[in-house]
């Protein structure tokens, strides 16, 4: 049996990825890690553990003034955890106590 061309491990999980539509749910998980990097960890502490279904991330906060803060600052936090996957994953941002 001879090898025709070689590939990386990489190249082939990410194939296996994209053929099993696993790529948009791997995105959502990366855009919860970067939730604490864009806001901050004594920002983040603060926060439930955000989830993303759908493109949506909810983020539960019970400090309403951290709350009102984050509500007025949520197209830039989109927008850069976004822009730290790559591409549009994350289309909506919603906080609830």
């Amino acid at each position: 049996m001879e090898r025709s061309e070689s590939q990386s491990i990489g190249d082939i999980l990410r194939l296996a990825f994209q053929d099993n539509c696993m790529q948009d749910r791997l995105d959502e998980c990366k855009a919860v890690e970067f939730w604490h990097m864009v806001i901050g960890e004594a920002n983040a502490k603060e926060c439930r553990r955000p989830y993303v279904r759908d493109g949506v991330m909810t983020v539960g906060i019970p400090n309403a003034s951290l709350r009102n803060e984050l509500l007025m600052n949520r197209s830039l936090i989109r927008r850069s955890i976004n822009d730290m996957i790559g591409k549009e994953t994350i289309t909506e941002i919603r906080f609830i106590s």
